[in-house]
């Protein structure tokens, strides 16, 4: 019994580990309402027993892939003091992979209508940037006229307007709106300065 052990718990982390990747995918295209365990145990070849052993219900495991992307974002994105660069950074994370910006509209939504049932782990790293920020505006290189949640809220809204703008914005000139990625990528730093700028 002992040599399969290991060989068991190595299948078990890599079934767990489609899950959260069939999960991921599943909440990206449906959010949570529309997802659906039967299909994210089809795709991860697991059974819904182990889903549900793992992470519990469905709300459980949105909430679950949103703390690994959030850890995913600290980790590639860490905020610093110069809120300007964050900014311009968190737009070329959301324009790398448009599925962490669908996750993140489908969690604003969710997590609105649930009247905020999620871990406190996903509040304490907002909690940092809050402080970030706050340092920022005392050291005189953010306004500290906005309240830190202002500010925030307004500079992630900057950070992913272009992947979150109007569907009829994009048909007027849809060539031009999605052609030009550099062109994107110096307006969110200029409107960042704009409103970060003391």
């Amino acid at each position: 019994m002992e040599p399969t052990a290991p060989r068991d718990q190595l299948r078990g982390r890599e079934t767990k580990q489609r899950v959260i990747e069939a999960a991921t995918a599943e909440f990206a295209e449906y959010g949570v309402a529309g997802a659906r365990i039967n299909r994210i145990a089809d795709t991860a070849r697991a059974s819904k027993e182990r889903i549900y052993a793992w992470f519990g219900d469905k709300d459980s495991l949105f909430g679950h892939v949103m703390q690994q992307g959030l850890d995913r974002l600290a980790d590639a994105v860490p905020i610093e003091v110069d809120l300007v660069e964050y900014t311009v950074m968190l737009h070329d994370y959301f324009a790398r992979d448009e599925s962490v910006q669908r996750i993140a509209t489908w969690a604003w939504l969710h997590d609105t209508a649930t009247a905020g049932a999620f871990s406190s782990d996903r509040t304490l790293g907002y909690l940092h940037k809050l402080d970030v920020i706050r340092d920022a505006q005392q050291r005189g290189l953010a306004d500290q006229s906005w309240r830190p949640e202002e500010l925030l809220a307004i500079l992630l809204a900057v950070a992913t307007n272009w992947n979150r703008a109007p569907a009829e914005l994009r048909t007027i000139d849809p060539a031009g709106f999605d052609a030009d990625r550099e062109a994107q990528r110096a307006s969110v730093r200029q409107a960042a300065r704009r409103i970060v700028g003391p």
